[in-house]
């Protein structure tokens, strides 16, 4: 078993200066805190790397194959089969996340549990996140891949609410709470009665930006959760609605001015 930190992403946008200087952001960000191995999954569009990513030895780009899983959202076709396809220990970490803290006392707790999570984070603005805690698949530390069972979470799932093309079922049905790839992965570990949190990994490591008040020391960005300041944030996460140019994130301004483009625009 490989002991250097396995990064996983999934970038699968046109060449965009938004989206270019995303990837920029995340891929500078994972390398800095400890990445030593990168793969980028993708479907259509193969990642134009920038600059000194473009021949890292460190980065693989691989595409991915979409299933046909009864859905047509890319969560559940591309990205559940996909991750569910690794066969060894990974940390899957959104493209649109900027890692702040280094990442070894998170892969150092791999062999803890088969798979690990993070609840997804209350958003005051956001009304999909008013609900008892649930998963944001945003973070994923697999360190039993054998125990990412694409057939066996799709059984779950089929028994709850059958995944058919052409029927109107209900979201409440469908999904057992909101996301899609998360909401199965979140029906099959209740079904399982399996705890995918770690007392370890708690919401710092997976921080939705509109929480996180980032700051520069001449050195580094850091972040803090707002009304929390003991909280130090440890990936920030651009889920939407709060994608960096929506926010005006300064972190993403200071990648985004390599493009010449203004975070308005």
């Amino acid at each position: 078993m490989s002991e250097a930190i396995h990064v996983v992403t999934i970038f699968n946008f046109e060449p965009e200066p938004r989206y270019q200087a995303l990837m920029t952001m995340f891929l500078d960000r994972v390398l800095l805190h400890g990445a030593e191995r990168i793969t980028i999954l993708y479907e259509q569009h193969r990642p134009q790397l920038d600059g000194r990513f473009a021949r890292h030895s460190k980065i693989e780009l691989r595409q991915g194959r979409r299933v046909d899983v009864g859905h047509p959202h890319h969560n559940l076709s591309f990205k559940l089969p996909n991750l569910a396809a690794i066969d060894e220990p990974f940390l899957f970490l959104d493209a649109d996340m900027a890692v702040l803290a280094d990442l070894h006392p998170l892969w150092a707790l791999r062999n803890d549990k088969p798979w690990i999570g993070v609840d997804h984070t209350w958003v005051v603005s956001d009304p999909r996140t008013h609900r008892e805690p649930f998963l944001n698949s945003g973070l994923q530390l697999v360190g039993d891949p054998d125990f990412y069972d694409l057939q066996k979470i799709l059984a779950v799932q089929e028994a709850a609410a059958p995944l058919r093309l052409g029927h109107r079922i209900p979201k409440d049905v469908m999904f057992a709470c909101p996301g899609t790839d998360q909401a199965v992965l979140f029906r099959y570990f209740r079904h399982l009665g399996y705890d995918y949190t770690h007392p370890a990994v708690g919401p710092a490591w997976n921080c939705c930006a509109a929480e996180v008040e980032l700051s520069h020391d001449g050195a580094d960005w850091h972040g803090r959760l707002r009304g929390n300041t003991d909280i130090e944030a440890k990936i920030v996460h651009y889920w939407n609605p709060f994608k960096p140019w929506a926010i005006n994130c300064p972190l993403y301004a200071s990648y985004l001015r390599a493009y010449s483009v203004s975070e308005g625009s």
